[in-house]
């Protein structure tokens, strides 16, 4: 089972890479670090759960970063960079072709409806739809936290939900469906249900169309325990 200190050195590995692209990375996030220092800010979502699969050398996604940090704080952190506002409500910005989200820890989508109670940093874990997102890196302390369910179902490859509220339900379900195929994950009783009730099929390709297929049959047909895709030979070539 993937342990912290795991996930913070993988990170560390990452950040230490000397090519460009990694050590415009590193440079970014010292610059914010620097500019927030007495605030702590994380890497927070997809680019902890991809390291956490081992699957850092591949990770070519946005990066989410939260701060303790007021809003008026950070747009002086990153003016530099010229952000944009974000649908966050917070600040979108690109340094060598890489995207960076990021936003006040207030003003998480969970904690502003009243759904998680954000009373420190670590409540942050809690705010993620799926299990394995539960997880931050912390550019000021340089520390990871890692939720127990995040590193259970990390363990297990069983995707499920951890909080079962989103604002954008068609986007969890397309997510689900790409971890479920890309990472060989199982789908939890749950989160089948939920794929189910928010499917809309004219947003799906083929593979995705017979992963649901699949996913539909393994429901109705009441077959106990998680849901785990196995693909055609011919579905990728």
């Amino acid at each position: 089972m993937i342990s912290p200190d795991d996930l913070r050195n993988s990170v560390r590995g990452y950040l230490s890479h000397p090519s460009v692209e990694r050590m415009a990375l590193k440079a970014t996030l010292d610059s914010i670090k620097s500019r927030l220092p007495d605030s702590e800010t994380v890497i927070f979502g997809g680019m902890l759960r991809d390291f956490a699969l081992g699957d850092a050398r591949r990770f070519s996604s946005d990066i989410d970063l939260v701060s303790l940090a007021s809003k008026g704080d950070i747009a002086k952190a990153v003016k530099e960079f010229s952000p944009v506002r974000n649908k966050f409500g917070g600040y979108r910005f690109s340094v060598k072709k890489q995207i960076y989200d990021i936003w006040a820890f207030e003003d998480t989508w969970a904690f502003r409806e009243g759904l998680v109670a954000g009373t420190e940093l670590k409540d942050i874990l809690k705010t993620t739809f799926f299990n394995v997102d539960a997880s931050a890196y912390s550019i000021t302390r340089d520390c990871c936290y890692v939720s127990l369910i995040m590193r259970s179902s990390i363990e297990a490859r069983l995707l499920d939900i951890n909080l079962a509220e989103n604002p954008s339900p068609d986007g969890m379900v397309r997510r689900a469906i790409r971890i479920g195929c890309e990472k060989n994950f199982a789908i939890a009783p749950e989160l089948a249900r939920f794929l189910l009730r928010n499917l809309k099929l004219q947003h799906l390709d083929r593979v995705s169309c017979m992963f649901m297929l699949g996913l539909k049959k393994h429901v109705e047909h009441g077959v106990e325990g998680p849901y785990r895709f196995v693909p055609q030979p011919t579905l990728f070539p």
